[in-house]
């Protein structure tokens, strides 16, 4: 399920993986979050593109 919603989820999981690494209490390794994050850019891309609107010559 890579719906927007189910997405956002994931990130502020991972935006709690990473306040709790930096307070010294990980329960995830940071090469875990960070393949988590890599996995949730791709994700995110379709959804960028969709929304990216040329603003036209330069």
């Amino acid at each position: 399920m890579n719906d927007p919603v189910h997405i956002i989820q994931k990130l502020w999981s991972a935006i709690y993986d990473l306040l709790l690494y930096a307070k010294g209490t990980p329960v995830k390794g940071l090469e875990e979050i960070e393949t988590e994050l890599d996995v949730l850019e791709y994700l995110c891309r379709p959804f960028a593109l969709d929304a990216y609107i040329p603003a036209g010559p330069m």
